[in-house]
């Protein structure tokens, strides 16, 4: 209903209220003598027939700006209705997406925590076998390096051993022969070489 049709029923409304207002002060006006011998017919009679007359007037003509603005004002109360029911579902159905979504995105974020985990869980797992690789690398490297310096030092001293074994083999020696036999020892030299050539 839009405003001109509304303050035109308005307008009807009022100029039929002034009608009906207009012949109640007419009707009023021949009581104003007293209440002393009003009668029925003299008195109530014509006030009720302009009552009627007027009542009618203002049905007559009022009739259909009334019912045109009852029936446009339950038309609206209805399209109010009609929206405010439609508005409600929109607002149900977007809440109920919105909590779908939610759903899914607590679903989502659990799976994705969960990935993360054994991701770093598997990461562990595999520096920890790397760690292990290394140490056993490293002590493999040590224990080679150990034992290659125990064959040095060992062939050092086997060396050592035997130069020392042959200084006090030769000091030995050196001390328990004499002149003389040192001098035989030559002479049965030269003739073991002499006898040979």
């Amino acid at each position: 209903m839009t405003a001109m049709t509304i303050k035109k029923n308005i307008s009807s409304l009022s100029g039929c209220v002034a009608v009906l207002n207009a012949g109640l002060v007419f009707a009023s006006g021949a009581a104003e003598g007293g209440h002393e011998g009003m009668t029925f017919m003299g008195d109530w009679l014509p006030r009720l027939v302009n009552f009627g007359v007027i009542a009618a007037v203002v049905v007559y003509f009022g009739r259909k700006p009334i019912r045109d603005f009852f029936a446009a004002r339950t038309a609206e109360i209805a399209k109010a209705m009609v929206d405010s029911k439609e508005t409600r579902e929109r607002a149900v159905a977007a809440l109920a997406e919105m909590e779908r979504k939610v759903s899914e995105m607590e679903a989502e974020t659990k799976s994705m925590v969960a990935d993360a985990q054994a991701r770093a869980e598997k990461d562990r797992q595999a520096l920890l076998e790397e760690g292990r690789k290394v140490v056993q690398d490293v002590q493999a490297q040590v224990k080679q390096g150990i034992e290659i310096e125990l064959q040095k030092a060992k062939s050092a001293l086997a060396t050592e051993a035997s130069l020392l074994s042959l200084e006090l083999a030769e000091g030995s020696i050196k001390s328990k022969i004499s002149s003389q036999d040192h001098e035989r020892i030559v002479k049965e030299y030269i003739t073991k070489v002499g006898g040979r050539a």
